[in-house]
């Protein structure tokens, strides 16, 4: 059995000297990342105040001294790709080589209304997140840049390289469109149930659905990888727990065996916002992270 990941994401603002106490007190419980969640909305009935995704994980860095830190994942239409690359580039400096570039292309209508932008149509989507991620993984790399593009373009020279050998790109990937692109790009690709314009319409997938997506999109990527002539196991698989009817934090075995299923599937790096959400138990909780997570992560099976 693979050896499983776990990670957790901060998806609201809190008293900054709480937050810093929280990811002081997970890195020490074993969590192997730490994710800054990137939304600018705040209103509605159940949402809550956000702090802007980057900072937010510099700040995760600066408290932190061995967890993976990055973003969960940063919308393309809110960034330039060049100056979200460098930021990148500065938080693998912070970190001491620790960052992850996660990007997508941004499900939630209400993000880009809050920053006063119209959605994409569809038939630009999969273009536009190609060329982001092409300009991107160019100025990660560092040295000479040369990408042009219909819609993003960067020219010039990238300083400094990055501390690591690599700084890892995550992409978020549920249709064809980004899927392909992620199969060419991402050294991490990430999914989860429920996708943002299912909930809009009322549609929450039940465990079983959201497995059988996950199931779909994994052999997707599988294939777009098998066309690029790209090993498919290269592509390290993650999926963020938090938008289907799971409930791993009700007992120790609904954990094992919700982390059990997607690990089936070949999922090893699983994610989780914190404060959690859905029906949990905090109890059960401090109980996984206790004795479950340092077993899994040794590979154990679920």
């Amino acid at each position: 059995m693979t050896a499983l990941r776990f990670g957790l994401m901060t998806h609201e603002s809190a008293p900054w000297p709480e937050l810093a106490e929280r990811w002081r007190g997970f890195e020490a419980a074993g969590w192997d990342a730490l994710w800054a969640g990137d939304h600018l909305w705040s209103g509605g009935d159940t949402a809550k105040p956000r702090f802007e995704a980057w900072l937010l994980a510099a700040g995760i860095a600066n408290a932190t001294s061995t967890a993976a830190v990055g973003t969960l994942v940063s919308a393309i239409g809110l960034r330039n790709p060049s100056v979200l690359a460098k930021q990148a580039v500065t938080l693998d400096h912070m970190s001491g080589g620790r960052a992850i570039a996660g990007i997508g292309l941004g499900g939630n209508p209400k993000d880009l209304a809050a920053a006063g932008l119209d959605p994409w149509p569809a038939a630009e989507r999969g273009p536009r997140l190609a060329e982001y991620c092409a300009v991107v993984r160019a100025m990660l790399d560092g040295g000479a840049v040369e990408v042009g593009g219909t819609y993003y373009r960067a020219r010039g020279f990238s300083a400094p390289g990055p501390v690591a050998d690599r700084i890892p790109l995550l992409i978020a990937a549920h249709l064809p469109a980004s899927i392909k692109v992620a199969a060419r790009y991402a050294d991490v690709w990430s999914t989860y149930g429920t996708l943002f314009s299912q909930l809009a319409r009322g549609i929450s997938l039940t465990p079983d659905e959201s497995l059988a997506a996950t199931a779909r999109r994994s052999r997707l990527l599988d294939a777009e990888c098998e066309l690029l002539g790209r090993d498919p196991a290269s592509v390290r698989r993650s999926f963020m727990l938090a938008f289907t009817q799971d409930t791993p934090w009700l007992s120790v075995q609904h954990f094992r065996d919700t982390i059990g299923r997607y690990a089936e599937l070949g999922i090893t790096e699983f994610m989780f916002p914190f404060p959690l959400q859905g029906k949990h138990d905090l109890e059960v909780f401090a109980e996984v992270v206790e004795s479950v997570l340092p077993r899994l992560r040794k590979g154990e099976r679920p």
